[in-house]
């Protein structure tokens, strides 16, 4: 009789574990958000279509509604989806294990190497002299040609792009450090189309600041199954390429998706409808949430998936790393709008990360910009 009363009162301490383990919540950083001292860190997720792919009749002056809204929103730092110097400089490094480094860093990597025989400075010490210049401010013509000269040794030539976008015309000379060879690529680098230079490296030099940060990362290609075994787990799932491509009643029922900005008044829609709730969730599943779903890819599906989503959160994690140093400010990443749903949600698991909307930003009437 003891016996039975020992058990049924160990049993029902137990059951009473267990629902009160069962009632509390799976442990979660953001919830720190409500305690924290000071405001949160904001970071703005701007979404593109890759602007160096747009119709040949797309003018990089029809960005300025755009460009003008986020210098309102004055971010402390610029990233974009361009790797950083140091993965660049890895890839080739490791060159056996990840494949061709070229293949996403070609040009940056020849440019870089070029610089670094020149100075004779390893990439790395090129971005720490870079970055004790950049630190001082207030610099001379003379301090910004060579810093531009530093960056581009430490295969960040974007940050360089910034320094020269900060030089008047006629001080984007070959002196300091600058060969004649440079000063080409440079002044070439600024007349691109892509979002890089017409969009990151504008309001970065607009807005005085010395530099871009990459968040971009393809080390986890390692993760990518390969391309015959992905081509026939598509091939083999009926409907996967329309979807891939967009090519569904849900897209096609949405205008600004299809417009091939052949005028300045449809820019800012498109960038409305790429940063839009509505986009991110379409394409998710469009793009991902199919392969998950399939019955017939297998495996391959599911790898190509693990990949992207490792990709994205290594591009959370360089936003983190970039906004240590400004804790309460604002931070602004440029990256194509298919990653912007899935990096969104791995910041907002983070402690003081408040995401700031596009769609409101790009509504508003601030100031003088147009629309």
């Amino acid at each position: 009789m003891l016996f039975r009363l020992l058990l049924t009162g160990w049993l029902s301490l137990c059951s009473l574990s267990n629902a009160q383990a069962q009632k509390q919540k799976p442990f979660d950083p953001a919830s720190a958000k409500p305690t924290l001292g000071s405001p949160p860190t904001k970071v703005m997720v701007f979404g593109v279509w890759h602007l160096d792919a747009a119709a040949d009749s797309f003018k990089v002056a029809w960005l300025e509604p755009v460009l003008c809204r986020l210098r309102t929103y004055k971010p402390d730092v610029i990233l974009t989806e361009a790797m950083p110097g140091e993965q660049v400089m890895g890839l080739e490094a490791y060159a056996a294990y990840h494949g061709n480094a070229g293949q996403y860093g070609g040009p940056t990597l020849e440019m870089a190497k070029t610089a670094q025989a020149q100075l004779q400075l390893s990439a790395a010490q090129a971005l720490v002299r870079a970055d004790s210049l950049a630190a001082k401010g207030n610099l001379t013509p003379a301090q910004r040609r060579q810093l531009a000269v530093w960056f581009v040794a430490a295969a960040e030539p974007f940050s360089a792009t910034v320094q020269w976008l900060r030089l008047a015309p006629a001080e984007r000379i070959a002196e300091d450090g600058v060969s004649p060879a440079l000063v080409k690529r440079l002044n070439r680098f600024i007349g691109l189309r892509s979002e890089l230079t017409s969009m990151a490296a504008r309001l970065a030099a607009d807005l005085g600041l010395e530099r871009l940060y990459g968040a971009g990362d393809h080390a986890s290609d390692v993760a990518l199954p390969l391309d015959a075994a992905m081509d026939a787990a598509v091939a083999a799932e009926p409907g996967l390429k329309d979807l891939f491509n967009h090519r569904t009643a849900a897209f096609a029922a949405v205008p600004e998706d299809t417009m091939k900005l052949r005028s300045a008044d449809q820019v800012l829609p498109v960038f409305k409808w790429k940063n839009s709730t509505k986009f991110g969730a379409l394409d998710a599943d469009a793009q991902w949430f199919s392969m998950l779903r399939s019955t017939k890819m297998g495996r391959v599906g599911r790898q190509r998936v693990a990949a992207w989503e490792a990709q994205n959160l290594q591009m959370a994690v360089a936003i983190r790393e970039a906004t240590a140093p400004i804790a309460g400010g604002r931070a602004l990443l440029i990256v194509g709008a298919a990653h912007k749903p899935f990096i969104e949600a791995y910041l907002r698991s983070f402690t003081d990360v408040e995401i700031v909307s596009v769609p409101a930003l790009l509504d508003s009437r601030t100031g003088d910009c147009p629309n």
